[in-house]
């Protein structure tokens, strides 16, 4: 049964079918009482679709997705991500799926014989961590260091984002800036999947130096990155939305506008970025406009607090899931750099607004993330010191 329905993949792939299932990998160990079959998941398709490709019933594949719903609607797959099928080698019956939600979770779905039932549970995927040091001095740009030294490319993104306040990458790094870094490295079933979470690091850029060590406490302390003091790295808004060339107007009160031709405020900061550059939102908060929006073009605002909100203007196109009224969390791509709107080319328009009054991003005084609670001191201390001679 299970070789049939393979060799019916094998055909439906050969002979070009839209559906077009991508690297698919099929493991038949001779002896072995169940077959897993693995696909990452093809754009444009359902999860009854690629249920019945794999042979499996509507009625059954309908069944999953009820079972699931509370814990992951299955109706929202995602291309590319990984769905594996299990299957019972001698009579061909489906007995598990396995959905990989994200990077860190995945939704197993398994058949239970005594009920006639399918129960569904989220769970940590079960990654084997292995610590790793690294370092260098940078030449370029940090990803290129990270790219030269035949590191992950995604560690150089990961370091980023954890010192994100402190330096920006886009413009502060200079050549001979240094970095080292102790991090996870993540292997599943034996073999690397991606770097984890940044355990410390130390960067030296135009002469001062930082500090950051990752700290999980209790729930007094938000788990993230401290310098050795205790101090959050991580504040209430990132520097910049953006990896961007130049910045190409500034905040003002009076601006030679080169479409009207007229001398007028602009009260915010125009950010020089190749078309299709993705911005994030600087904080977490709610979207409260995603769309069409006058001079902005395609815009997006999101409201941080009763205090802030940012304005996000001339995309050319709004990340998947933004709208009003999704939830949106600090580094969360909201839209890619377009010109629609009031525009001369691409760029990215970024405004701040506080108490509902416009503020100048790079002068505004943005309060620092809680510190390490009094009550995780000591644990904290200990990190500090496990890492402090590594880096």
């Amino acid at each position: 049964m299970i070789r049939k329905r393979i060799i019916l993949l094998g055909l439906l792939l050969g002979g070009g079918v839209v559906f077009g299932i991508a690297n698919f990998r099929p493991e038949i160990p001779d002896l072995s009482p169940t077959q897993t079959l693995r696909l990452s998941i093809p754009s444009g398709v359902t999860f009854v679709d690629v249920m019945r490709y794999f042979g499996v019933a509507t009625s059954t594949a309908q069944e999953i997705l009820n079972s699931s719903k509370e814990k992951y609607n299955l109706a929202k797959i995602v291309s590319g991500r990984e769905l594996a099928l299990t299957f019972d080698t001698f009579s061909g019956s489906l007995e598990k799926i396995v959905y990989k939600i994200d990077i860190d979770n995945r939704l197993v779905v398994d058949s239970s014989e005594e009920e006639s039932l399918w129960m569904a549970k989220v769970e940590p995927i079960p990654y084997e961590i292995r610590e790793r040091a690294a370092g260098g001095v940078i030449s370029k740009s940090l990803y290129q260091t990270i790219v030269n030294q035949d590191l992950d490319e995604r560690l150089a993104l990961t370091l980023a984002e954890a010192f994100a306040w402190q330096i920006d990458f886009a413009a502060d790094i200079q050549e001979d800036d240094s970095f080292k870094v102790v991090y996870e490295e993540r292997y599943l079933d034996g073999v690397y999947a991606m770097p984890g979470k940044i355990l410390a690091a130390s960067f030296m850029n135009a002469g001062e130096s930082f500090q950051g060590f990752y700290f999980e406490g209790s729930e007094k302390t938000r788990a993230g990155h401290y310098d050795a003091d205790g101090g959050a790295l991580q504040k209430e808004f990132l520097k910049s939305p953006l990896q961007y060339k130049y910045i190409s107007s500034g905040y003002s009160l009076a601006r030679y506008n080169p479409i009207t031709k007229k001398t007028s405020p602009h009260r915010g900061i125009d950010y020089a970025a190749p078309a299709g550059t993705p911005a994030v939102s600087v904080g977490d908060g709610t979207v409260t406009q995603a769309g069409w929006n006058g001079y902005y073009g395609i815009s997006v605002t999101v409201r941080h607090n009763d205090t802030y909100k940012t304005v996000y203007g001339h995309f050319s196109r709004l990340a998947k899931g933004i709208k009003a009224g999704a939830k949106v969390q600090q580094g969360q791509v909201v839209g890619y750099v377009g010109s629609t709107g009031l525009s001369t080319g691409p760029h990215l328009h970024y405004e701040m607004h506080k108490f509902t009054a416009y503020v100048n991003p790079f002068k505004v005084e943005i309060p620092p993330g809680d510190p390490v609670n009094e009550a995780d001191r000591a644990a904290f201390e200990e990190v500090v010191q496990k890492y402090s001679s590594k880096i």
